[in-house]
């Protein structure tokens, strides 16, 4: 089956009641309150990105991973950081990596 991302998506500017409840059931790093949250969700749960930086612009980006589903009927990767850092050097790499993939 060929890879879907279905949705993705930058919360800006978090609050820090926000942060409190996301922080509650993070597997991963905390997002800290004024941090952008990005959250990317794929069919089938299993094409969610790896959590570890491939590329160049993902390793120098300060961006944090919060939490990560590889299972389920939808895979969803969330990133915490600063919005500039989230919106260029972040995640989006990985975006040409999952529509290249072919599937039945």
């Amino acid at each position: 089956m060929k890879p879907k991302i279905v949705s993705n998506q930058i919360i800006r500017s978090i609050e820090p009641y926000q942060a409190q409840i996301i922080n509650r059931n993070s597997k991963g790093m905390m997002i800290l309150p004024g941090e952008s949250l990005f959250i990317l969700e794929t069919e089938p749960a299993g094409y969610v990105p790896p959590s570890r930086p491939h590329t160049r612009p993902e390793k120098a980006a300060n961006v944090r991973l919060v939490q990560l589903q590889p299972f389920g009927a939808f895979g969803r990767l969330w990133m915490s950081g600063p919005e500039s850092e989230i919106r260029f050097g972040g995640p989006k790499p990985r975006w040409g990596v999952l529509n290249a993939l072919t599937g039945v």
